[in-house]
C-alpha cells in the first residue's frame, strides 16, 4: 500500500467496510516535550523501521529519528521505536533540560 487515497478506493470497491478517521496532534502541557513514534514491517522480506520526532510545548521540533533494521513482526518495530525514543530522551534532551 503505497497511496492512502487508492487503497482506501480499491478496499471500498472491494466490500471492506472503511471510514477515515482525522487525528490530531496535540502539544504537550508547559515546559514539557513530547514524542511520537511509529514502526512498519514487511513479512515478504523481514524488514522493518522505525522513527519518531520530539517536539516542545510549542510544537517545535526538537529532534528526529529513524532507522530500518530485520525483525520479525511489526510489533517488534513498534518496540524498537519506543526504546530509542527513550534512550535519546535520555541521553540528548536530558542534557539540554537536566
Amino acid at each position: 500500500m503505497n497511496n492512502g487515497v487508492f487503497d482506501l478506493y480499491i478496499l471500498k470497491k472491494v466490500g471492506v467496510p472503511c471510514k477515515p478517521m482525522e487525528v490530531n496532534w496535540h502539544p504537550p502541557i508547559f515546559s514539557w516535550v513530547k514524542v511520537n513514534t511509529d514502526g512498519a514491517w514487511r513479512s515478504s522480506s523481514d524488514q522493518a523501521g522505525y522513527g519518531g520526532i520530539f517536539r516542545d510545548f510549542k510544537g517545535g521540533v526538537l529532534g528526529a529519528f529513524c532507522s530500518n533494521f530485520n525483525m520479525a513482526s511489526s510489533v517488534a518495530a513498534e518496540v524498537m521505536a519506543v526504546i530509542k525514543a527513550i534512550e535519546l530522551a535520555w541521553c540528548e534532551l536530558g542534557n539540554m533540560y537536566g
